[in-house]
């Protein structure tokens, strides 16, 4: 990020592929603003280090370094630029009435006293979040560079003094120790707070110190270089290794990977080894070196302009592929406007130089007007913030009982399906089941079994009992009001009876669940229930003839009768018959449960919104009855996509979907574009309050809820911050919704 000639490490060389790993970086950090590239935030580590390793060397070169002059040439290269971007930054977006920048004044204070870092960290501002709060976001970064510039001078004689009086050593040691220190901080800050360890001088310092520990030793001793990789051809080698390294963490380390603090340190330290191999080519430039000292050149400048180029095009409605594009034109032209114009000023004595100098200082003053005649709406934030805290705290009361009304409405069935698919619970409920069992001397051997396996069952059994002898018995347990469900049937041995005696036995049994077991003696009899069983759904055969096959263990001589391991297989026999059925009937009655339930909540309209929707809660229960409202204040797009993808997948998303969120989110079209395919068969009514969603009427399921043009004619319906709605633009949305969704 410093001006070519701090790459110069003397008069006579100059170290060209340092310039390599400058414009990499740089090119990185351009992509992660513009989200392409996950771990181009990595980039600002080897800026870092690449500032204490050239504060070091251009100190250390100076024949007569003195503070003044070091604070001097800060103030030119680094400091000056920057004023003028920033005056011109606050001169261009003002001018953009949709563009409502409240935090100008004491946002730009920050950036211009150097404490923007810190700023941001008040201000609970994330970088990460992958949208743009701020035109400034990425100055935290020169914050940092400021400070240490600050105290860079006296750290310098400290160690020459050191030096002077020890040994060379010892400021090695000290220079490190101090780097050490920052890096255990950043490390436990990483665990305790993201944003702190990211924005924190104090973390971010180990970055510069190992940058001054690298010069220092260069210096001092050379470059920590092995002897026999001290080639040309050789260096080059592992120097292109280390870039390969350096690139692969900038395509593939999210800023959300369990090795962000390890990868912050690792990026460091290849940065350190990039510079001493990047010292050993000293040959003549070609014009593709020449390429890249060009490029270098106007990096300061690039950096700088990105930020507030990417914060202005998010209000214009540009199709993403030229977005991007025209983002990276226009940087790199204004860029080279600059370095040309104010940079390169005496080097330029050209008279369309001289005009663009006199217009960029215009707009600088501009700029610088605007700063201190800004309005500072801090005291009307801070009372928009009293209301909305008291407004949160109702809100969040009512969504919580919100809440308990769908988790009271939802509990029953899901109590009720977790015991049909809970394997133990239905063993249970089997076995509690009001088994009615009715049979002859077969059933009767069993009968302290079958009570033992269902302890609430009825059992009638009788030695040498007709089939007839069943109707009367059903007649009376009908009569009484004692007959259960299932009815277990074992009548047979003793002979058939005829097809109206089996009917006369259904009609009694009426729509009940019947296992009627066969015989092991008389096929004829099995053979006529078998045919008989095709007529009644309800009646199901249990196969005692060929479960038993096989089994003489089971039988007395007589081949009918039970002795104690024929009673536990006759017994276990019919409990897995009805398990089994029984199975299959709740399944069913699971699946008609699960299916009512899901159809009645895609009939629900649902709301999907951030601030826009949160201070409506109220209004929305009471205008939409049995909505879904999936409102809160923290929305994010991965969040919204999450509940989306969950609802789709569970098969309940509703029917009519309405999206409302304010210009906080930074929805862009992509983001709506990615939602509306998710919810390609529901209606989808978004709620439009900006220009960028008109954009979606194209699609046959989208309807465009233009709420963008109410609030231009009707200033009344927003707050200050021109973000949250007042009490009349809340009713106003309100309207909005009823009517457009027919509700």
């Amino acid at each position: 990020m410093y001006s070519k000639e701090e790459v110069e490490m003397s008069s006579k060389k100059y170290y060209k592929d340092i310039n390599i790993v400058r414009v990499l970086s740089c090119i990185a950090v351009l992509l992660y603003h513009l989200n392409i590239l996950k771990g181009g935030y990595l980039a600002v580590c080897t800026f870092f280090v690449l500032s204490g390793y050239l504060s070091w060397m251009s100190a250390y070169k100076s024949e007569d370094f003195k503070i003044g002059k070091y604070y001097k040439n800060k103030l030119l290269k680094l400091y000056l630029p920057l004023v003028m971007v920033v005056f011109i930054t606050t001169a261009i977006i003002p001018l953009f009435e949709n563009i409502h920048w409240f935090n100008l004044k004491r946002e730009t204070t920050s950036v211009l006293f150097g404490y923007n870092n810190f700023w941001q960290l008040n201000a609970n501002l994330d970088y990460f979040a992958r949208h743009v709060d701020s035109p400034f976001m990425h100055l935290w970064y020169i914050s940092i560079l400021l400070q240490f510039d600050l105290i860079f001078p006296f750290i310098y004689m400290w160690f020459k003094n050191m030096e002077e009086k020890t040994s060379k050593i010892v400021p090695c040691i000290i220079s490190t120790l101090l780097s050490l220190a920052s890096l255990i901080y950043f490390y436990i800050m990483c665990k305790n707070n993201l944003m702190n360890a990211y924005y924190n001088t104090f973390t971010r310092v180990f970055s510069i110190m190992l940058g001054v520990t690298a010069g220092m030793i260069s210096m001092y001793y050379g470059a920590l270089i092995p002897k026999k990789l001290k080639n040309v051809k050789t260096s080059k080698i592992i120097f292109y290794l280390y870039i390969i390294l350096l690139i692969l963490s900038f395509i593939f380390v999210k800023s959300n990977s369990k090795y962000f603090a390890l990868s912050i340190i690792l990026v460091s330290i290849i940065s350190c080894r990039l510079l001493d191999y990047g010292r050993i080519d000293t040959s003549n430039l070609n014009k593709v070196d020449n390429f890249f000292k060009s490029l270098t050149s106007i990096c300061y400048e690039v950096y700088l302009f990105q930020y507030p180029i990417i914060y202005i095009f998010q209000y214009i409605n540009v199709d993403e592929k030229y977005r991007i594009l025209l983002i990276i034109f226009i940087t790199l032209l204004l860029s080279y406007i600059f370095n040309i114009c104010i940079v390169k000023r005496n080097k330029n004595k050209n008279k369309f130089k001289n005009i663009l100098f006199v217009l960029i200082i215009l707009v600088s003053l501009y700029g610088a007007y605007n700063y201190i005649t800004a309005i500072d709406y801090q005291k009307e934030m801070d009372k928009l913030k009293e209301q909305l805290a008291v407004a949160e705290s109702e809100m969040i009361k009512k969504q919580e009982n919100y809440k308990n009304q769908i988790k009271e409405e939802e509990e029953n069935w899901i109590k009720e399906l977790n015991n049909l698919d809970n394997v133990d619970n239905y063993k249970k409920y089997i076995s509690s089941l009001n088994v009615v069992g009715i049979g002859d001397s077969v059933m009767l051997g069993a009968v302290n079994n079958l009570y033992n396996t269902f302890p609430n069952g009825y059992f009638d059994a009788k030695v040498s009992r007709s089939m007839w002898a069943g109707i009367t018995l059903l007649k009376e347990l009908n009569e009484q009001n004692r007959l259960g469900d299932p009815i277990v049937m074992h009548l047979g041995a003793n002979g058939d009876c005829s097809k109206e005696c089996k009917i006369q036995i259904m009609k009694e049994c009426k729509d009940r669940t019947v296992f009627w077991l066969n015989t092991t003696n008389l096929t004829s009899v099995n053979d006529s229930l078998k045919e008989f069983a095709k007529d009644y759904p309800n009646l199901h055969i249990i196969d005692w003839y060929s479960a038993s096959k096989g089994h003489s263990n089971w039988f007395y001589a007589d081949g009918i009768h039970l002795p104690e391991a024929g009673r536990e297989a006759y017994t276990k026999l019919i409990y897995d018959n009805i398990y089994e059925v029984y199975k299959k009937k709740y399944k069913e009655k699971r699946d008609a449960l699960v299916n009512e339930h899901k159809e009645e909540l895609k009939s629900r309209i649902s709301f999907y919104g951030n601030d826009i929707l949160f201070y409506n809660f109220d209004a929305l229960e009471s205008n939409f009855e049995s909505a879904r409202l999936f409102v809160s204040k923290d929305y994010t797009y991965k969040t919204l996509k999450e509940k989306i993808e969950s609802s789709v997948k569970e098969n309940t998303l509703s029917n009519k979907i309405v999206l409302a969120f304010d210009n906080s989110m930074n929805m862009d079209l992509k983001s709506y574009q990615e939602i509306i395919e998710l919810c390609k068969d529901s209606t989808i009514y978004i709620v439009s309050t900006s220009k960028l969603t008109n954009s979606l009427n194209n699609y046959s399921n989208v309807k465009i809820i233009n709420f963008y043009s109410d609030i231009e004619k009707n200033k009344s319906y927003l707050e200050a911050d021109m973000i949250h709605l007042t009490e009349k633009g809340n009713a106003a949305l309100i309207e909005k919704l009823k009517e457009n969704t027919s509700v």
